[in-house]
Order: structure tokens, then C-alpha cells, then sequence
């Protein structure tokens, strides 16, 4: 009796993480959640609803129609494809019948589940940034378009040092408007307590020095301008006073405010909260910004910018257009923006990238190049079955 129950109990779960009815309640569910985020993605925008329905730190959602909270909550959408992803593997792979009959699905099944893990790798490792270059300026790195980092930087005889600690994004995620948290950099001899954090804020001179004022959130979430307090905790010794970390408004025209300096054991550091910063393995330098407009209206036709793509071994011309970016070095860069209108004679246009790092960059494509081979060899295979089995029933006297 005891050896059969539990038996009993790993079959019973073995079929329900492998069934059929598993599968169509999860693609129902994710058909939900994409339709009520699609609708939501009017009042909160893009990113934030992305975040809300299909980020991993989502594990349930409560949608919000028009203002309105539907009292529902609904499993995030992250954790629906991978409990979909588990139901594949185990139900399309492993559990289904194998033999050349059934290779076609087989090669079907695997590449449905390659697509669904690539959401999964893009989810982890993707970063996003944008470049922005003026005809004969170059750069080698991106600036994220929403997530902030904290920089920590020595200053030695007024001079920055080559070295930056930096806090990740990871490491600010999830620090509640209430909450602090302690961040650790490296071998410094001190930490920052962060708190007070801001998705959107604004520095306000109050009676006590500058505090941080809230901001209402923009369905363009790249308009942010994120903000925190942060006191310096000394090792072994008691936090002192708070000071403002924020991020210039975009409408500012600033890339950074002047970093705050501190003093810890007779050491001076830089400490500044910024947008993410990408390295890009390789130097771009824009030759030439081609934008056509449309007659008699600023609304673009067609942007294409002629680059130069340089490492320390070669340098290479490279065109990037509206359909045809660029991949190299794990990078991507579509063709984002230009001048907003027509330029002025004699001035010199600019160009804005988009630039991508995602491992998963090409595996949806290639998954359903797979699908495709697979449906067609299970297709062919069943059409010479069906003829041969027409062809031996007409030979039969």
C-alpha cells in the first residue's frame, strides 16, 4: 500500500504536467493576458505593461481596464510560458511516440519550444540602449533607454580614476518607494543605503536642503527620470547624511548632474545615478545621416546612415537603414531616429540607433525555419503513406 501511493501520485503528476489539457489552458491563459495587456497598453504604455503581465518578478497580475481594477489576478506571464515550456518538453518530447513516423513533429515540437525559451534568454540577458551621433562623431557604447544605475568612481588630485564600481540594474530592481537596501561595491570601504526610490522624479529645494519629489509616470517610460536617496555606510561605522541621486529629466538637455562627492578613509569618490551604460565591442562612427521626407511635410520617408565600423585589427563601411540593421559582435543596431525634419542648410544631421544585446537575437527566425521543415517532412511523409497504402489496396484482386 505504501509503495503504490506514492506511484500512483508521480503518475497522476506526470500526466497532468504532460497533458494536452495542461497545454490548452496555458495558451487560453496567455491569449488572455496578451489581449487585457493589449488594452492596458494604452493608458500605461509599452514598457510598463510589458513589465506588469510578462516580467519574472510578476508572478500574478490584476488587470486595469480603463482606470478600473478587474479584482482578478491572473498568473503572470512569465511563469505561464514556463510552465508551458515545462508542459512541452515533457508532453511534445519526452512523452510523445518516437519513430520515423514521427520525426516531422518531433523537429516541430523542439523548435516551438526553442521560440518559447527564447523569450525566456531575452528576458534575462537582453540589454537595450540607444546611440545618438553627430555626422563625424563616433562612440563604443550605449546608453540604456529606461534602466538607472548607480557609478562610484575615486577621485585622485581632482582627476577620475580608470576604475567605476557600478551598481547594476538587478541590483536597484524592486527597492519599493518605502524600502532601503544596503549595496555593496566591491572592495570600496563603504555601502550605500539606498531609499525612497522613484521611477519618475524631480530635485525640489524644501526647508531641510533638496528633496525628491514624485513625478507621475509617462506611458513613454525612456521620458523617466528615475531618483533616490542615499546615505554612505561606512565599514564598521554609522550612516551618514542622505543625499539626492537622480537622473536629468530628458527635457533637460542634460546626459548627467555633477556627482556627489564623499569622504571615506581619506579617500574622495564620485557617486552619480545615471542610465545604464552598454559597451559595445567595436567603435561606430557616422560618415553620412540620409533622410528622405515625404513632399512638403517633415514625416520621414526613408533614414539610411553610411557608418564606419572599427576595431583595433580593421575598419569597415557599413550602411544601417530602416530594414536592414546591423549585426556584429553580439550586437544589433537598427536604425532608430534622425533630425526632426529637414536640417537647416549647412547643418550637419544626426542619427539615433538602437542598439541590442540579446544572445536569443536570431532564434524565433530559426525556430520557424524549423516548424516549417517540420510540418512539410511530416507532410510528405503522410501524403507516400497515404498513395502507397492507395497503391497496394488497387493491386489487391
Amino acid at each position: 500500500m505504501s509503495d503504490t501511493r506514492p506511484r500512483s501520485i508521480g503518475l497522476a503528476l506526470w500526466r497532468f504536467f504532460s497533458g494536452y489539457g495542461l497545454a490548452t489552458s496555458l495558451l487560453v491563459l496567455l491569449g488572455v493576458l496578451t489581449w487585457l495587456a493589449t488594452l492596458e497598453m494604452v493608458d500605461a504604455g509599452l514598457l510598463a505593461t510589458l513589465n506588469k503581465y510578462f516580467h519574472w518578478t510578476e508572478p500574478f497580475v490584476i488587470p486595469e481596464i480603463n482606470g478600473k481594477s478587474l479584482l482578478i489576478p491572473l498568473p503572470g506571464g512569465y511563469w505561464v510560458c514556463a510552465l508551458l515550456l515545462v508542459n512541452m518538453v515533457l508532453g511534445g518530447l519526452v512523452r510523445a511516440r518516437k519513430g520515423w513516423k514521427t520525426i516531422g513533429v518531433l523537429i516541430s515540437h523542439f523548435a516551438i519550444i526553442f521560440m518559447v525559451a527564447a523569450g525566456g534568454v531575452a528576458q534575462w540577458l537582453e540589454k537595450r540602449g540607444v546611440m545618438f551621433l553627430i555626422e563625424g562623431e563616433q562612440a563604443d557604447y550605449a546608453v540604456s533607454l529606461t534602466d538607472p544605475a548607480i557609478e562610484v568612481f575615486e577621485l585622485k588630485d581632482g582627476k577620475v580614476s580608470d576604475r567605476v564600481w557600478v551598481a547594476a540594474p538587478a541590483d536597484l530592481r524592486g527597492i519599493a518607494e518605502h524600502d532601503s537596501r544596503l549595496i555593496r561595491f566591491g572592495d570600496l570601504p563603504f555601502q550605500l543605503r539606498i531609499s525612497d526610490w522613484q521611477e519618475n522624479a524631480i530635485v525640489r529645494k524644501g526647508p531641510n536642503g533638496y528633496e525628491l519629489s514624485p513625478r507621475p509616470l509617462d506611458p513613454q517610460a525612456e521620458l523617466h527620470a528615475p531618483g533616490c536617496m542615499a546615505a554612505v555606510v561606512p565599514d564598521g561605522g554609522e550612516a551618514g547624511d542622505p543625499f539626492v541621486l537622480v537622473v536629468p529629466p530628458v527635457q533637460s538637455g542634460f546626459e548627467t548632474i555633477p556627482p556627489k562627492t564623499i569622504e571615506v578613509d581619506g579617500r574622495t569618490f564620485g557617486v552619480r545615478l545615471v542610465k545604464e551604460t552598454i559597451p559595445v565591442p567595436y567603435t561606430v562612427k557616422l560618415k553620412d545621416a540620409v533622410a528622405e521626407y515625404f513632399p512638403n511635410s517633415g514625416r520621414p520617408k526613408s533614414f539610411t546612415s553610411d557608418i564606419i565600423k572599427s576595431t583595433q585589427e580593421s575598419a569597415v563601411d557599413v550602411k544601417i537603414s530602416m530594414n536592414e540593421p546591423l549585426r556584429s559582435g553580439g550586437f544589433t543596431f537598427f536604425q532608430r531616429t534622425m533630425s526632426s525634419g529637414p536640417p537647416a542648410p549647412g547643418q550637419p544631421e544626426f542619427s539615433g540607433f538602437e542598439v541590442v544585446s540579446n544572445p536569443a537575437d536570431r532564434w524565433p527566425e530559426w525556430s520557424l525555419y524549423l516548424v516549417t521543415a517540420g510540418l512539410l517532412i511530416h507532410f510528405i511523409m503522410k501524403l507516400v503513406l497515404h498513395l502507397g497504402g492507395g497503391s497496394r489496396k488497387a493491386k489487391v484482386p
